[in-house]
């Protein structure tokens, strides 16, 4: 069996917390999308949307609010 010294062991312990921060960030930004699609079912489910009867109108709305 390898024996381990503590600068090995700190490297692996710093290199797993790296790690972590990435994927900590990753799952705040999925819980942010789910949140966001979550109220956005919810304004569709309660009627608050905006319909458009073809493309063209939908992109003039686009250019209008700029």
């Amino acid at each position: 069996m390898e024996q381990v010294n503590l600068e090995k062991l700190n490297m692996e312990v710093m290199a797993l917390k790296a790690q972590l921060n990435t994927i900590q960030k990753f799952i705040q930004e999925d819980l942010e999308f789910a949140r966001r699609t979550e109220e956005a079912w919810q304004e569709i489910d309660e009627g608050k949307f905006t319909k458009y009867d073809s493309a063209e109108e939908f992109f003039d709305s686009l250019k209008n609010d700029n």
